[in-house]
């Protein structure tokens, strides 16, 4: 199960900076405890794709919440040595992280503390494993521009301090690492998006025929009817077409029927791997990044039920919640992470922030993130701690029909000092050889 049969292809290539990184945790784990890690992570897995053991919080998730780091090496191992079990949509968020901290072994071994920092992480914190992962970005780029880094010690009674200690001839910094996880306002919406759905697709399944209802709604989710789409729903049948525009006070959008034929020709080729990008571009007929959708389908899957053989009938949900107020909500400030990372911060040490956060919400959320993020820094009261770099990181990630994963990386930056700052190169996931350029990432420049 957990390795290439011989005559099986690798459906990814090879990376050897994640076969470096998963290695390298792996050896910290030690072999018996992966093992188990491993085997627990791969039977929720598919125990979940097969609908056995579906996700208790609703939210359609693959993995145990209480061990999300062994799920990310999980899907490490796999993208290399089992690919028949990578989790495309999930694993591309992952992919870049163990990447760029595969090419940083070295440097990381170089950070004092490291060790210990690494197995709190792989054993204490292993359901919460993003903040660290991110430590040992933020370490790894100061010490390849040749600071001395050392993970600063707690200290019992004293409550919580700052994440690292730095400093290149002589000039010493304070830093505290913070990362942003998805807010609770977008899990909400798709949360109760689910439930408006369900009366509607489970309808539509009693059909037998195949829909894609495309919609971008103009108010907050919460406050949509509980019959609304379901009323669209029965409508269109009841009229007997193949589509119809939608616009209302509520939502624009398309219903149409949806015609399988290229998904099924695709398939009779060979199977394809479920959830995908690629399945997903046969099926609806388009790739769109970072897409809201919700599937119901009559399959049969391969012999793996990671793959799909047959599809027989699929109802399909593209939503987008495109309200001000909901573009407001999700555009999440970083400021109770900055006002965090200022207290742990010392009195007597030049203070840098580090802030890093998922950029998923689309081009409006970003945007409006953004220029908040911009306000609320630059007016930050420090409260007398000598606090003069904060870089905020924005991370991008996607699986499309050409790659297994790719990743766009923005990092803006707020100074209060006349110094140089401390870093060249402001990137943390991105190799330091690709091209870079000026704006963000999703202004849609080239």
């Amino acid at each position: 199960m957990y390795e290439l049969a011989p005559d099986e292809v690798a459906l990814f290539g090879h990376d050897p900076d994640i076969k470096r990184c998963v290695e390298h945790f792996k050896a910290a784990m030690g072999h018996d405890e992966w093992i188990k890690r491993r085997d627990t992570t791969a039977k929720r897995f598919y125990r979940s794709l097969i609908g056995e053991q579906p996700d208790p919080t609703g939210a359609g998730k693959f993995y145990d919440g209480k061990d999300i780091f062994a799920w990310y090496l999980f899907l490490g191992e796999a993208f290399n040595d089992h690919p028949q079990n990578y989790e495309v949509v999930f694993g591309c968020r992952v992919m870049p992280v163990l990447s760029a901290l595969g090419r940083n072994i070295e440097n990381l071994q170089k950070v004092v503390g490291y060790e210990e920092r690494l197995n709190r992480l792989i054993f204490n914190e292993r359901g919460q494993p993003n903040g660290g992962l991110f430590e040992f970005l933020v370490a790894a780029a100061y010490v390849r521009e040749g600071y001395q880094v050392s993970f600063h010690p707690e200290e019992p009674g004293v409550g919580r301090t700052h994440d690292l200690d730095v400093n290149r001839s002589g000039r010493r910094f304070a830093i505290e690492c913070k990362r942003m996880e998805s807010g609770q306002y977008h899990e909400s919406e798709r949360k109760w998006m689910r439930s408006l759905w369900k009366p509607a697709s489970d309808f539509l399944v009693g059909t037998s025929e195949s829909y894609c209802f495309d919609l971008t709604f103009k108010v907050e989710i919460h406050t949509i009817p509980k019959r609304f789409l379901f009323d669209l729903a029965s409508d269109f049948i009841a009229k007997k077409i193949d589509n119809r525009i939608i616009h209302s006070d509520l939502a624009y959008g398309t219903i149409r029927r949806l015609d399988l034929s290229p998904l099924k020709a695709a398939l009779s080729e060979s199977s394809w791997m479920h959830p995908g990008p690629k399945y997903n571009n046969f099926l609806l007929g388009s790739y769109r990044r970072y897409e809201s959708l919700l599937l119901a389908h009559k399959i049969r899957f391969a012999e793996n039920p990671h793959f799909i053989d047959e599809v027989d009938q699929a109802v399909a949900l593209r939503w987008v919640s495109g309200s001000d107020v909901a573009i407001g909500k999700k555009a999440r400030d970083v400021m109770s992470k900055l006002v965090e990372a200022n207290k742990q911060l010392p009195e007597d040490t030049v203070g840098i922030v580090h802030i890093g956060l998922d950029a998923l919400g689309g081009d409006a959320v970003e945007q409006r993130r953004f220029d908040k993020i911009r306000t609320s820094v630059a007016n930050f009261d420090t409260d007398g701690k000598p606090l003069r770099y904060v870089f905020c990181h924005y991370f991008s990630p996607e699986a499309s029909i050409e790659e297994a994963w790719a990743i766009d990386e923005t990092t803006s930056y707020h100074k209060a000092s006349t110094d140089p700052l401390p870093l060249s190169n402001l990137f943390l996931i991105t190799p330091g050889e690709e091209p870079m350029r000026s704006g963000v990432h999703w202004d849609g420049a080239k």
